[in-house]
């Protein structure tokens, strides 16, 4: 069995969730895109949220890209509707898809997520898993946007004569950011200060698709809505929430990582990718890494890992309950 750094046993005793933002797919770059997936495949993942999926489709010229794609990955996947905006790719032995929401999504959307019903092999209560990437240049439609996502923590089967609520795991690009409070989180920017501080947005197209007013009159406020209403929905950040767990402490700067870079125009370095997970799944969470993906792309890939045992148990407990 093959070993991983301290914090974690082994791969095949997790679990490995990753969101995945690879920039314009590649600008119709082959030899990158061929790159980027070496790079995935090598991160030995379960279930891949993927943005940005320009010049892939389900037929047509377009869908051998995504076929090869899969392959490259050696996964299965589901592209999103629409414009084809949003990825789910999944291992076939750990994941098996129940079913696709796709047809509930309606008009909120600019860019649709994709979202599967998947159930892990050993067990009987699918997990609703969903990649997304929020609209860049809107907060009112990034906040409708949020508040779809959090239907998915309410949905439910029925298991003799019971409703169980599905667990949940969302991810994807936010364009928002993480509410402040986190011990250990980057930064956020600020709007109350000038273009020479380390912190500002000079870009003001930027300032403005970052930030909302609310009182007139008054300072913009930044854009953490999307944050605000999952959690308040039941779905927590995974890294928010391993980096507090005691013990955890002196991890706290690799867990929240920034996933985007500083850069002149727009700020400095940012936590917008984020994966939530209903709060019943967050005793599962062994481990959370940002992998650097400068080579690649202007977004790094988070990788959340769930303790497979922990994870098993916990649907395990649902089953039982009904």
């Amino acid at each position: 069995m093959t070993n991983v750094k301290k914090g974690r046993e082994s791969v095949n005793q997790h679990i490995r969730i990753a969101t995945c933002n690879f920039e314009l797919n590649g600008n119709d770059d082959v030899e990158l895109r061929a790159r980027l997936h070496h790079r995935l495949r090598d991160l030995k993942l379960d279930l891949l949220m993927r943005q940005e999926m320009i010049g892939f489709g389900v037929s047509g010229r377009d869908s051998q890209a995504w076929l090869d794609s899969q392959t490259a990955l050696g996964m299965k996947g589901e592209l999103g509707p629409g414009m084809g905006a949003t990825a789910l790719y999944w291992a076939p032995k750990v994941f098996t898809p129940r079913r696709n929401w796709a047809n509930e999504v309606g008009t909120r959307w600019e860019m649709p997520p994709t979202t599967l019903s998947l159930e892990l092999t050993g067990t009987t209560i699918p997990i609703v898993c969903c990649s997304h990437h929020h609209v860049y240049d809107n907060p009112v439609r990034r906040e409708s946007e949020a508040n779809w996502l959090t239907r998915l923590n309410d949905k439910t089967v029925t298991l003799k004569k019971r409703r169980i609520v599905l667990p949940c795991i969302v991810g994807g690009d936010t364009n928002s950011y993480p509410e402040p409070g986190t011990p250990g989180d980057v930064p956020l920017p600020r709007l109350d200060v000038p273009d020479s501080h380390p912190l500002a947005i000079r870009n003001e197209p930027h300032r403005n698709h970052r930030s909302r007013l609310i009182i007139p009159g008054q300072p913009r406020v930044l854009d953490i809505w999307p944050d605000n209403n999952l959690r308040e929905a039941g779905l927590e950040d995974a890294a928010r929430h391993l980096a507090t767990v005691p013990d955890r402490e002196t991890d706290r700067a690799r867990i929240l990582a920034p996933t985007v870079d500083a850069y002149p125009t727009h700020g400095p370095a940012t936590r917008i990718d984020r994966i939530y997970l209903s709060r019943k799944l967050l005793p599962a969470v062994a481990d959370v890494e940002v992998i650097n993906m400068r080579e690649y792309s202007d977004h790094h890939t988070v990788v959340v890992s769930l303790d497979r045992a922990v994870l098993i148990s916990i649907l395990a407990d649902l089953a039982v309950a009904a």
